[in-house]
C-alpha cells in the first residue's frame, strides 16, 4: 500500500479506464475509445494486467465427486441450522440471492461504524460468532493441509456463501488490514467464474468486461495471493451464477486487526440500541430460478421500481401513517442491495 494515502485511490487505481467497456444483459459489448491508438494501447494494458494475475493464482482439483456430495451435504445443514436461529447473533448474515456464514472469525463493515469506507471494516469481538465447525476441519482444512495448500494451523476464519441463480458478489479486495495472504476458497454445487478487474453499474445492473475471466469448477481449489489477492479486484457476476452455487473461503486474520469497539461506533448510537443496530441482515426473499437468464433484474432493481413508484404516490398527498411507515421500511430495505457497504450506485471495495 506504499504510495497510498486511502485505500479508495488505491482501489481507483487499479482499473484505470475500466468503465470504457461494458457488457450489457443482451450480452452486446459497447467499447468507447479516443482513437484506434488508444484502444491497442488500452488492450495492451489489459493483457499485461490480466499475466500480473494469472502469475499469482494457484488452482487444483483435490476433492472428488464424493468428497463433494459429503461436504455439500454438510452445506445444507449449516443453511438449516440457521433458519431454524440456532446460530449465535453475527454468524449468519443475509441478503437477496447470497447468503454469509461466519465461523471463527467474523467482521462489521464500513457503514455500521463512524468512520465508513474501505480499510474501515473491523472484526467482531471474540466470540460473537460461532467456532469453525469440526466438519470444515475434518473435510475440508485437513485435505488442503495434506496436499500442501496451505500449512497446518493456518485457518481460523471460515466463511460459506451460498448464491442462488443470478447472485452475485461486487467487485472487492479482501480487507488488507484484516486478513494475511493467501486467500483460498473451494466451490461446490455447480460451476461458476471469478472475474478480476470489472466494475458494476446498476439500475440496471451491467458489469464491465473483465481484466481476466476464471472458471472454477465444483471441488476445485482457488489460491489468491500477490497482485491478484491485493492489486486487483475480483467479483462474482450475476451472469455466472446459472445454478445454486456455494463456496467455503478459508483465511487467516492478522494478529493485530482492529476489533469492534464501543468507541469505533457512531455517538449516536445508544448503548441499548447497538445490539439492534449491529445485528446481522435478515432476508427471506425466495431465488427466482429465471435469475441467472435475465441477470439485469435483480431483487435490487425491483426494489428500486418499488420505491420509484412509492415516490410518485407520495408526491400525490398521500401522508398518512401507513405511508410513513413503508417509507422507514423502504429506506431499510434499500440498505440490503449493495451486499455489503453502502447503498450508492458507485461500486467500493467490499468484503468476500
Amino acid at each position: 500500500m506504499a504510495g497510498f494515502t486511502d485505500l479508495r485511490e488505491k482501489l481507483k487505481s487499479m482499473t484505470p479506464h475500466r468503465d470504457k467497456v461494458f457488457e450489457y444483459s443482451d450480452g452486446e459489448k459497447r467499447k468507447y475509445h479516443d482513437s484506434d491508438d488508444d484502444e491497442s494501447e488500452h488492450e495492451e494494458r489489459r493483457d499485461a494486467e490480466a499475466s500480473k494475475v494469472k502469475s499469482s493464482i494457484k488452482q487444483a482439483n483435490i476433492f472428488t465427486q464424493e468428497e463433494c456430495a459429503r461436504i455439500e451435504a454438510k452445506i445444507d445443514e449449516v443453511v438449516a441450522k440457521g433458519d431454524k436461529g440456532l446460530y449465535r447473533e453475527h454468524t449468519v448474515d443475509r441478503a437477496p440471492l447470497r447468503n454469509k456464514y461466519f465461523f471463527g472469525e467474523g467482521y462489521t463493515y464500513g457503514s455500521q461504524l463512524e468512520k465508513r469506507g474501505p480499510g474501515q471494516e473491523r472484526l467482531y469481538s471474540e466470540g460473537e460468532v460461532d467456532e469453525i465447525p469440526d466438519w470444515v476441519h475434518e473435510l475440508v482444512i485437513d485435505r488442503l493441509v495434506t496436499n500442501g495448500v496451505i500449512p497446518e494451523g493456518f485457518v481460523n476464519s471460515a466463511v460459506i456463501n451460498d448464491y442462488q441463480p443470478g447472485g452475485c458478489i461486487v467487485s472487492h479486495v479482501d480487507p488488507i488490514h484484516i486478513f494475511e495472504r493467501p486467500i483460498v476458497s473451494v466451490s461446490f454445487f455447480s460451476d461458476s467464474a471469478l472475474c478480476f478487474g470489472c466494475k458494476f453499474q446498476f439500475k440496471p445492473i451491467r458489469v464491465s468486461e473483465p481484466v481476466l475471466y476464471l472458471p472454477v469448477g465444483r471441488g476445485s481449489v482457488t489460491v489468491l495471493s500477490g497482485y491478484a489477492a491485493d492489486d486487483i479486484t475480483h467479483c462474482i457476476r450475476p451472469q455466472d451464477i446459472k445454478e445454486r452455487r456455494a463456496v467455503i473461503i478459508l483465511r487467516k486474520t492478522r494478529p493485530d486487526a482492529p476489533r469492534l469497539n464501543t468507541s469505533s461506533l457512531s455517538p449516536s448510537i445508544h448503548s441499548s440500541e447497538r445490539r439492534h443496530i449491529l445485528k446481522a441482515k435478515r432476508s427471506h426473499r425466495k431465488a427466482d430460478p429465471d435469475a441467472a437468464h435475465r441477470p439485469r433484474i435483480l431483487e435490487m432493481d425491483k426494489e428500486l421500481q418499488r420505491r420509484s413508484l412509492s415516490s410518485r404516490k407520495r408526491r400525490h398527498g398521500d401522508s398518512s401513517s401507513e405511508n410513513s411507515w413503508r417509507r422507514a421500511d423502504e429506506r431499510e430495505l434499500g440498505s440490503r442491495y449493495t451486499d455489503d457497504h453502502a447503498t450508492t450506485r458507485r461500486v467500493k471495495m467490499r468484503r468476500h
